[in-house]
């Protein structure tokens, strides 16, 4: 995969197309979810008690999103090692994907600056509602961990009326 630019990405463009290994050790490419729905979800940090809630808050909705049509999708610089952690800390029944290479980051515009005495640069809490034609609905910026899922639930089903 190549890394363009860090710009990120806004709404209207065509979402990059890429293929990792989940948490699980399982090929993700996001081109697989064509037709579908994808909330992608970038979280600085496993361990952080704001990403757990974050991801909590995503999980409770999961069954909501399945209705609804969507992929969810959880990212951050962590190792495989903390993603499996988190997702039995957290219970999650959606894909982490661990980019410690921060492929994923930089191709999405969302790779933040290391904190003093980090070497890892980590992911900026920021989400993509992605349509099923691979384009950019709607992009949060600024997440507030424990209300974000709903406020995307809200937003998806409202796109979803619409069409």
């Amino acid at each position: 995969m190549t890394i363009p630019s860090t710009r990120t990405l806004q709404v209207g463009d065509l979402a990059p197309d890429f293929t990792v290994t989940d948490d699980a050790g399982q090929p993700l490419t996001f081109s697989g979810w064509r037709g579908r729905w994808v909330v992608l979800f970038f979280f600085p940090r496993a361990a952080a008690t704001h990403c757990q809630m974050q991801a909590r808050r995503f999980q409770a909705l999961f069954p909501e999103f399945r209705a609804a049509g969507a992929q969810l999708v959880g990212v951050s610089s962590d190792t495989r090692q903390s993603q499996v952690e988190f997702r039995g800390l957290c219970q999650l029944d959606f894909p982490l994907i661990p980019d410690r290479t921060h492929a994923l980051s930089s191709l999405y515009g969302v790779l933040d600056e290391p904190e003093p005495g980090d070497e890892v640069r980590p992911a900026r809490r920021e989400t993509f509602l992605i349509s099923p034609d691979g384009r950019i609905a709607a992009h949060w910026r600024d997440v507030v961990p424990h209300t974000h899922a709903a406020e995307v639930l809200e937003r998806l089903r409202a796109i979803r009326g619409a069409e």
